[in-house]
């Protein structure tokens, strides 16, 4: 299977997962919430005040989870298309 192939399939699977009824929407709307899509991943400490490194560090891994899922979501063909030619110059320039 080649990359084109890997990324449309990938594509429909996630839209037949996120994009079926309302299961889907429930779903989609906790993740939202879990993985801060509207909101900063700045965390403070509550005891120094300060922003935790780490603690945003694991808030800002939850939101990239986000971020792929909406990509994969709203993914056009076009952008499938891109993705494979910047695939095929990567690997002839290696």
């Amino acid at each position: 299977m080649n990359f084109l192939d890997k990324v449309l399939k990938r594509r429909r699977a996630y839209r037949q997962v996120f994009q079926n009824g309302i299961d889907a929407e429930v779903v989609l709307i906790d993740l939202a919430r879990f993985c801060y899509a509207l909101k900063s991943t700045a965390k403070f400490s509550p005891v120094r005040g300060v922003i935790d490194p780490i603690a945003s560090a694991k808030a800002d891994g939850r939101r990239e989870v986000w971020l792929r899922i909406q990509a994969h979501l709203h993914m056009s063909d076009a952008d499938i298309f891109r993705l494979g030619e910047a695939q095929k110059e990567a690997v002839t320039n290696e």
